[in-house]
């Protein structure tokens, strides 16, 4: 009778003892694949929420004479670990003029004060896109006629709905801003667009004029550029939003930014903003170091749980492993048929676990994930001033991350089951398979 018969035959007629290790293996193999299975939607989690949560790190140069020049920030865009998206803003006040030099009239009802100097005057923001603008994503504003102003349009400006009523303008016509403190000067600029604003403004009566919603008007980089700056022909700006590929790269990338000539960066204020991605990568990382635990506890735990429990079985088959030697079958076959009785029921207990882990680790996965990643989100003023940006959070993909066991995980486990059983049945076994056959064959007596 051949060993694999032999070990057929001793599984079926001892029931008991077969569904025992059944049981204890299919255990094993579930809490294998489920600890796995979790560990790697972890790092799914943690691949979507770089993608979502992209790091970014702003520069103030409010403070600085020229403000950031136009060079630096090209210096700032090639290098390695940007993600290509930036923002840049610059804000100011302005007297409005029409085409013949004569003054704008601005609302002044509800306005707190009018200061002097400012009684035909508003604020100014220029945006590199205006519909990204603080105003436009958060604060109700809204194109009602033209087109928004980017980097690629010049000398443009977008007016407020009554601004445009009270004065006569439309799309298309020609209007001055002017230095607030210098009146001569002055850049003519054509209305792009017109907007309003579906949120009344809770400000009101608290408020200076030129802060009002009505007042304000919307401009491109160079013509706040040259309200602020004078330039002519460059583009300089007081704030910058760089984004980068890697959060982790944040720290190393405005190192290198500060490394840059022609800007006193010492200045210069330089924010990074990464703590949603900071809290959010330290609770996964959390999960996974307890994941890994797990791992290597459940691993120590089933390889002498399984030791122990073949051993107390081995010890009860000296008898039989007499009659096999007496029988002229080697030590050899004899561990072999004990080893494929383990690896015949290890097979089984896989093959089920499959199921098992699919629907544990879908639901203890998923639950886990949720709560480590329901952080609250900082939403930050990057200016100090009201009309700052402020970056919505965005979706990490979460819902789209789906605990299942991977072939790869199966595969592993499969390995690490075959190995355990084939180390557990060698060190249950040992202890025979060292005696002499002389000594086996007294014990039997």
């Amino acid at each position: 009778m051949n060993l694999c018969k032999r070990a057929c035959l001793y599984s079926v007629r001892k029931k008991g003892k077969t569904l025992t290790l059944l049981a204890f293996l299919l255990v094993m193999a579930t809490l294998m694949l489920t600890c796995l299975s979790i560990q790697s939607a972890t790092e799914t989690a943690n691949a979507n929420i770089k993608k979502a949560l992209l790091g970014y790190f702003t520069i103030n140069a409010k403070t600085l004479e020229n403000g950031i020049p136009e060079d630096t920030v090209s210096q700032i865009l090639a290098m390695d670990g940007l993600s290509g998206r930036y923002t840049l803003r610059s804000y100011t006040y302005a007297t409005y003029f029409d085409a013949d030099g004569n003054l704008l009239e601005i609302n002044t009802e509800g306005a707190a004060q009018v200061p002097e100097g400012y009684e035909n005057a508003g604020r100014v923001v220029a945006n590199s896109n205006s519909q990204e603008d603080s105003y436009f994503t958060d604060g109700g504003f809204e194109m009602v006629e033209g087109n928004p102003i980017t980097t690629e349009t010049g000398s443009q400006v977008l007016v407020h709905e009554k601004f445009a009523q009270r004065n006569g303008l439309s799309v298309g016509d020609t209007m001055l801003l002017g230095n607030v403190e210098d009146k001569d000067k002055t850049i003519p600029v054509t209305v792009a667009g017109i907007f309003t604003n579906t949120e009344e403004q809770d400000s009101i009566g608290m408020a200076p004029s030129y802060d009002l919603y009505d007042n304000i008007v919307f401009t491109d980089l160079s013509t706040a550029s040259f309200l602020l700056y004078g330039t002519e022909g460059t583009t300089n700006v007081q704030y910058g939003d760089f984004y980068v590929n890697d959060p982790d790269e944040l720290e190393r990338i405005m190192t290198d930014v500060q490394e840059l000539d022609g800007v006193d960066w010492e200045s210069c204020t330089l924010t990074r903003y990464d703590n949603d991605y900071q809290n959010a990568k330290e609770s996964l990382e959390g999960l996974q170091n307890i994941v890994f635990i797990a791992i290597a506890v459940v691993s120590v735990i089933c390889f002498l749980v399984l030791a122990l429990f073949l051993t107390l079985r081995l010890r009860g088959r000296v008898h039989e492993t007499g009659v096999y030697l007496a029988m002229g079958i080697s030590k050899g076959s004899v561990l072999l048929q004990y080893l494929l009785e383990v690896i015949l029921v290890a097979a089984i207990a896989l093959v089920i676990s499959f199921g098992t882990s699919t629907a544990i680790s879908h639901q203890i996965g998923s639950s886990l994930l949720s709560q480590v990643t329901s952080e609250t989100y900082e939403t930050v003023d990057l200016t100090g001033e009201s009309e700052a940006a402020q970056e919505p959070t965005e979706d990490l993909d979460l819902a789209e991350i789906e605990v299942a066991v991977s072939a790869e995980d199966y595969a592993l486990v499969w390995a690490f089951g075959m190995v355990l059983c084939v180390a557990s049945t060698a060190l249950a076994a040992y202890p025979i398979m060292k005696m002499k056959p002389k000594s086996i064959l007294s014990q039997m007596s």
